[in-house]
């Protein structure tokens, strides 16, 4: 009896690793097919454990998000770290709106990483808050050596990214590499040489900061 009784903990903590080993590798699969908001039941579902089970290991939306995406951000952060080191700098800017793209349009990656919002996740944000201050320094850069047109602002990126992401999203089945033509087009449109005047003014940081605002945001269903 005794071997049985200290048995009994070690077979629970297992269940419970094993468990959580699965809902994250659902988690993975769905939010790279469906996007981010994929429904927590079917995360449950596609793992083989009841909800219960889920909510116990991640009581929140947000809590799933930090253990999923922590690693696909720090890959975002690589990316701008390599640009900025390129001394060619256009080929800095080139190569990161290109992989960027690349990671939100490919199976493996998340589609709205870069624009969801992630209120109560709090690891996540200070990540992302990293990402977007070499961004900035990285596209400063590039339009004091002139390498891109001197009117591109770093906001001006919410354009290519979200365009990149629905792109991808609605050609993945039909036209898997259509993303690339876009981001292509977008590329052409940064050089200086085939800059014609904006009608338009940039966007502001507020809003852009307003633009995410009205994006669904990390709630537990009730």
């Amino acid at each position: 009896m005794r071997d049985e009784r200290r048995a009994t903990p070690r077979r629970e903590r297992s269940d419970s690793v094993r468990n959580r080993e699965r809902l994250l590798s659902a988690a993975r699969e769905l939010f790279a097919a469906e996007g981010l908001q994929a429904p927590l039941d079917r995360i449950a579902t596609a793992a083989g454990v009841g909800p219960g089970t889920l909510y116990r290991h991640f009581p929140t939306r947000s809590a799933l998000w930090e253990a999923v995406l922590e690693e696909p951000l720090l890959a975002q952060l690589a990316l701008v770290d390599r640009a900025l080191a390129d001394p060619d700098r256009w080929a800095g800017v080139a190569g990161y709106i290109l992989e960027t793209c690349a990671l939100e349009a490919e199976r493996g990656g998340y589609l709205n990483l870069m624009t969801t919002r992630f209120d109560d996740a709090p690891r996540l944000l200070e990540i992302r808050t990293r990402i977007q201050r070499r961004i900035v320094e990285l596209f400063s850069r590039a339009r004091a050596e002139g390498a891109i047109r001197p009117d591109f602002t770093t906001e001006d990126l919410l354009f290519i990214t979200l365009s990149n992401s629905r792109v991808a999203e609605v050609t993945r089945d039909v036209a898997p590499r259509a993303w690339r033509r876009n981001a292509q087009l977008f590329l052409d449109s940064l050089r200086p040489e085939r800059a014609h005047p904006l009608t338009e003014p940039p966007l502001k940081p507020s809003d852009v900061a307003r633009t995410m605002m009205t994006r669904p945001t990390a709630r537990r269903p009730d």
